[in-house]
This record gives structure tokens, sequence and C-alpha cells, in this order.
């Protein structure tokens, strides 16, 4: 079984990350990852797809090593890091336990990314007030939707992950405003 960890890292500067504790780093202790979604964005009335960070200022890791064994393997990489600034955990104070991600925030993050660790344009309808999407990784959460903008083709979904509430921008094109 893997488990996931999150880094906290200047935003911006995530693939740098990534790239580094693959280099510096055994593959076999750690796989770094940067969620992605589908963007869609109309240039001389033509949608161009565009990849975006699902979660900026942070690069996820899978491991299987767990709780503070992990930490104290990575810990050395964040003194040294410039871009690295910590690794999350549950909770408060200086515990050296609970970092990784529980496995309910693991699943449901699971739920809409891909074998890529990538979210897919989702497709939906809005009836109302009510949002009904009929395609994509979407399909069941439409509960976590918290905000559309239908001009920018995007959706705020409520996740939590760390024991903290965060606020996701994902891919969702509404095909349709029905009365």
């Amino acid at each position: 079984m893997l488990y996931w960890y999150v880094l906290f890292v200047m935003t911006g500067y995530e693939p740098k990350v990534a790239s580094e504790i693959f280099r510096s780093l055994p593959s076999s202790a750690v796989h770094p990852f940067i969620p992605m979604y589908e963007a869609r964005f109309k240039k001389a009335g033509v949608f161009i797809p565009e990849k975006r960070r699902l979660a900026p200022g942070y690069v996820f890791l899978q491991s299987p090593m767990r709780g503070s064994d992990f930490y104290l393997f990575i810990k050395p990489y964040i003194a040294h890091s410039e871009y690295a600034l910590k690794l999350l955990r549950h909770g408060v104070g200086n515990q050296d336990h609970n970092f990784e991600m529980s496995e309910a925030e693991q699943m449901f993050m699971q739920t809409f990314l891909n074998d890529d660790y990538f979210v897919e344009m989702s497709e939906g309808f809005i009836k109302g007030t009510t949002v009904f999407i009929t395609d994509g990784p979407l399909v069941g959460l439409e509960g976590s939707i918290k905000k559309i903008n239908r001009h920018k083709m995007e959706a705020v979904v409520e996740a939590t992950f760390m024991g903290s509430v965060r606020e996701l921008i994902v891919g969702l094109e509404i095909v349709a405003k029905l009365p």
C-alpha cells in the first residue's frame, strides 16, 4: 500500500521541487506528483485545452513508508531545499505522526484523478439552481461543487486534505441551462 503525503512548497516551484525529489531520492521510497486539471479557454473562436495545477503550492508524494518514518526520511530534503517549506500533517503541534493523508481523503482525491494524476474536463447542465454532471470525473460529486464559472468553464470543488477544507478548481463545461 502506498501512503499519500502533501508537501507545502513555494507557489510556482512545484515542478522544480518534484523534479529535485525525483532526482535526489530513491524512486522506491518516494514518488512525487503534481495533480493537474484540464482547462479550456477560447482564442479566436476556438477552444484550446490547457493543463493547470489542481492544488497550487503543493506537491503530493506517495511512499510505502508510514508517518514518522517518512517524515524522518524527507526531513533532510526539506531542510536543504530552497523551495520546499514543510510536510503537512493532521492536527496542530509538533507531533511526529499523522503525516499521511487519511484514507477517506485519499479516496476522495482518487475519485476524480486518473492514473496520470489528471482531472479531465467534466460536462453537465443546470436545471433551475441544481447542477447535473453527465460526463467526466465529477459525476456523483455534485454536492462538492461550491461555485461554477460558466465563462471560464471551471468549477470550485470543496475537498478536505490533511484535515483542512480547501477549494480546488477543476474543468466543467455547462452545455445547457434549463429553466
